[in-house]
């Protein structure tokens, strides 16, 4: 447990990092800063479907205990399991952008998981688009403005993880195996989870602060152009 959890740190500041390049891109912040219609849900959900699968394929590998810290995964064993931030891009995604967007993510990393195997791939796939759905229910309410936004999403975002390793738990088999995958891969992906759902809300929240300074500064231009129009023309007068 204690050798996973600075590789997974590792592996999920690389997604950190591609949320912030994403950040930079004004087409994805135009659909964040602004209502979402079904085009832009669509695109959300297919983004942080994304995230998924890319957490999917930077994952740990753990066979019999071991860890493997090779990249990218496919075909695993009957004895192997992925260790990754899967949850983390779906939950936020969900939380974002509501249901349309929670399900679309979840049932597009959920069923990349699938696809890689191990004995777990069935328990996997299922939480991710569970997680998805509840994330996107909890979406409606969810407002990424309020201050305590930050804590809120952190909390989800732990509690997501720790269902999937209870639906590990009973759905994996043989048990005794997933007890003692859910042993060494509870506490690391739970912290990193949460601490990378923590900066990539933080991201999504400087964004709309930028946005938003910069509409007011829109409107300041334009209030100041206005009335040295006015000045200018009841002068002429």
């Amino acid at each position: 447990m204690a050798e996973l959890l600075p590789i997974m740190l590792e592996r999920a500041g690389l997604l950190v990092i591609v949320a912030f390049l994403l950040s930079r891109l004004k087409a994805f912040r135009r659909i964040i800063d602004h209502e979402l219609g079904m085009k832009e849900k669509i695109i959300l959900a297919l983004i942080f479907g994304c995230f998924g699968i890319v957490s999917n394929y930077t994952g740990v590998e753990i066979h019999n205990g071991m860890l493997s810290q090779a990249w990218g995964h496919d075909n695993l064993s009957d004895q192997s399991a992925i260790a990754n931030t899967r949850v983390m891009g779906v939950g936020i995604g969900g939380l974002l952008g509501g249901p349309i967007v929670g399900i679309g993510a979840g049932l597009i990393a959920g069923l990349h998981r699938f696809t890689l195997g191990g004995f777990t791939a069935l328990s996997c796939s299922l939480s991710t688009v569970l997680a998805g759905a509840v994330t996107g229910i909890l979406g409606r309410t969810f407002d990424i403005r309020e201050k305590q936004a930050c804590l809120k999403a952190v909390v989800i975002g732990a509690l997501m993880e720790t269902g999937q390793m209870g639906i590990i738990l009973l759905l994996a088999k043989p048990f005794s195996d997933a007890l003692a995958l859910v042993k060494i891969i509870a506490v690391p992906m739970i912290t990193i989870n949460g601490f990378g759902t923590l900066l990539f809300m933080l991201i999504i929240q400087t964004i709309l602060i930028e946005e938003e300074r910069t509409r007011r500064e829109r409107r300041r231009i334009t209030l100041y152009i206005s009335l040295s129009r006015r000045c200018l023309f009841s002068g002429a007068g």
